[in-house]
C-alpha cells in the first residue's frame, strides 16, 4: 500500500521542483523605448505606416507643417531596435515633463518648424527639421 503514495509524492516533488526554479530565473531585463520619426511626403506614405501598425498607439501618423514633408510618422521603438539615418529630415526630442519640453521648444529656432505634444506613453514630445528649410529666393 505504500508503494502507491511514494510514487504520488515522488510525483508531486518532481513537479513542484521546476515551477520553484521557474521562478527563480529571471529575465529582468530593463527594456527601455524612444520615440523615432520618419518622414512622408505623402498621405498614402503616412496612412500605410498606420495600417501596418494594426491600431498600436506607438505608430502616429502626423502632419509637419512642412513644404516638402507634409506628414511625420512618430514611431515608439525598443531602443537599440532601430537606426535614424543621420541625414534624416526630421529629428524628435522627447521628455518626461512639460516644463522640460516647454523650455526646450522656447529654445529651438522657428525655422526648424518644432511641434510639441504629448504621446501616448506620457513623454512630451517635440518634432523638428533637422536643418532649417531653404528659402527660394523671390524672382522679379
Amino acid at each position: 500500500m505504500r508503494a502507491p503514495h511514494l510514487i504520488v509524492l515522488f510525483a508531486v516533488l518532481l513537479t513542484a521542483a521546476p515551477a520553484g526554479q521557474a521562478q527563480q530565473i529571471c529575465p529582468c531585463v530593463p527594456v527601455s523605448h524612444q520615440w523615432i520619426v520618419t518622414a512622408c511626403e505623402s498621405w498614402n506614405c503616412a496612412v500605410s505606416a498606420a495600417v501596418m501598425a494594426n491600431g498600436s498607439p506607438d505608430v502616429l501618423p502626423i502632419p509637419s507643417g512642412s513644404d516638402d514633408y507634409k506628414w511625420v510618422v512618430l514611431r515608439r521603438v525598443v531602443t537599440g531596435s532601430a537606426t535614424v539615418p543621420p541625414d534624416a529630415p526630421f529629428k524628435v526630442e522627447s521628455f518626461l515633463t512639460l516644463a522640460e519640453a516647454s523650455a526646450r521648444f522656447a529654445a529651438i529656432d522657428g525655422e526648424l518648424k518644432p511641434f510639441l505634444f504629448t504621446a501616448p506613453d506620457g513623454n512630451v514630445v517635440i518634432v523638428m527639421r533637422a536643418q532649417p528649410t531653404r528659402r527660394h529666393a523671390a524672382s522679379r
